[in-house]
């Protein structure tokens, strides 16, 4: 739980910066600062050793010389909990964790099975380092509806030995004039059509990636950004002025050939929103992460 000090702390960050910062950062960050304040209650800690901690946001002094940092992990835009979906369209699920550290996130279909089969995208991501909170997006892709008549996908995200679930029920049909009895729920929107002459190719998609993400200074940051599409897209990072992000404009950022950016010793100059695009033959996808560096005292 974030005490009394770590609001008034936070508080105090945001009026310290609001001179260096334009109203879109402003509003991202109060819209993380509100979110972590809210964090629940029942937030376990982390012990972290007086050499190693890094004593900012969130992190108070205990006896003994060490340090601890809370931790949380909660759900913050959750799928739908029933749908339906029209067999023969290609239909998305998202899902929104946020946590500290940095969350794993995954889905997982009926009880327990990891959903990665053919014709299905799942994202999978590990926690980089104990000094990070991310805002984490992922979004299932289901190419082909079941022939079963439903079908439960599950979004896991755990942290530091929490874990939260959201489950979604999918009621495959035939067609339009089968839906009268799931009126009471959302149609899952199917995919634009494709011509006949692309059947084989697929639009590029982002699957995952951070929303927000505070982190230290100094810190390596690594922000992720899968894709899928039939050929698989190919993936440029952008910045707030739309230019081209890598290691031929500045050699502490380089972009993986995964997709993932990386930005080594991260400044307080980094702060700001960088956008991944990903892009195929048939169309593009695109994704925006706000970067927040963390001053440690």
């Amino acid at each position: 739980m974030i005490d009394g000090y770590s609001r008034r702390h936070a508080v105090s960050s945001v009026t310290e910066i609001s001179h260096m910062m334009n109203f879109k950062h402003l509003l991202m960050l109060a819209l993380c600062l509100l979110a972590l304040l809210v964090a629940p209650g029942s937030g376990r800690a982390v012990v972290l050793d007086q050499d190693t901690a890094s004593s900012s946001e969130g992190v108070r002094a205990v006896d003994g010389g060490r340090a601890i940092r809370p931790t949380f992990v909660k759900i913050t835009a959750a799928p739908p909990a029933r749908v339906a979906q029209i067999r023969g369209t290609t239909v998305e699920l998202e899902c929104e964790i946020m946590g500290s550290p940095t969350p794993t996130v995954q889905w997982v279909h009926g009880s327990g099975q990891t959903a990665d089969w053919e014709d299905i995208s799942v994202n999978v991501i590990s926690e980089d380092t104990p000094t990070s909170v991310a805002r984490v997006v992922t979004r299932l892709v289901i190419d082909r509806a079941s022939r079963a008549s439903q079908s439960t996908f599950t979004c896991i995200g755990r942290s530091a030995g929490q874990e939260v679930s959201s489950s979604t029920t999918v009621y495959h049909v035939d067609g339009v004039s089968h839906l009268g009895n799931f009126s009471d729920m959302p149609l899952l929107r199917p995919a634009a059509a494709v011509d006949s002459m692309f059947k084989n190719l697929k639009g590029a998609r982002i699957t995952l990636h951070f929303k927000t993400l505070f982190e230290n200074m100094g810190s390596t940051v690594v922000l992720p950004c899968k894709a899928i599409g039939r050929p698989l897209p190919e993936i440029t990072w952008l910045n707030e002025e739309g230019n081209v992000v890598g290691s031929l404009q500045d050699p502490r950022f380089r972009t993986l050939p995964t997709g993932e950016l990386i930005i080594t010793g991260l400044r307080w100059a980094d702060m700001g929103s960088y956008t991944c695009v990903a892009k195929n033959v048939l169309s593009k996808d695109e994704s925006e992460t706000f970067v927040y560096p963390i001053r440690p005292n």
